[in-house]
């Protein structure tokens, strides 16, 4: 394991045409899905991770990185938020509402990194290995099975992020 990355972890989940509620951020699952990954993020933070890569995609990834900017103005804390986008044009077909939230995200991450200017076959992996391979662990809804596997195989720790919660 390399010390630079010792605090970093890789934030996966699927997109919202990949989550069961799709674009409802009103939808209860929607909601107790953030609230879980919220609580995972904060008590990530607590125990010593610093920084935090996702690849901003509109739903798990992008909502990770609202979280952990609203956590940092909450608790003022020092964690970052380090954006690797696997194409140039991720976000073009994407509402006007998403993109704003999406650019704006930018703007307050600590660094973003564009892997591939066009879309290829291969980029959102290669963009999942490109950031996992500087983190110490993965938090995922355990959709992306490759992702998971690569990390297993990589020995990272792999926290897991319920789609539902149970009430």
């Amino acid at each position: 394991m390399q010390y630079e990355f010792m605090h970093y972890c890789t934030v996966s989940g699927g997109s919202v045409n990949e989550l069961p509620f799709g674009q409802d951020e009103r939808h209860p699952d929607c909601i107790a899905l953030k609230l879980s990954l919220s609580n995972k993020l904060a008590t990530l933070i607590d125990n010593g991770i610093n920084d935090f890569f996702i690849n901003a995609e509109y739903g798990i990834p992008l909502w990770a990185g609202e979280i952990l900017t609203g956590l940092r103005q909450i608790q003022g804390s020092s964690h970052r938020v380090h954006i690797c986008i696997p194409y140039e044009e991720q976000a073009a077909r994407w509402s006007d509402e998403v993109r704003e939230r999406y650019f704006n995200l930018h703007e307050t991450a600590a660094s973003v990194t564009m892997l591939r200017t066009r879309y290829t076959e291969n980029c959102y992996q290669e963009t999942d290995h490109f950031m996992l391979n500087r983190s110490v662990m993965l938090l995922t809804d355990g959709g992306n099975v490759a992702l998971s596997e690569y990390a297993r195989k990589a020995n990272k720790h792999i926290e897991k992020v319920p789609l539902t919660i149970a009430l």
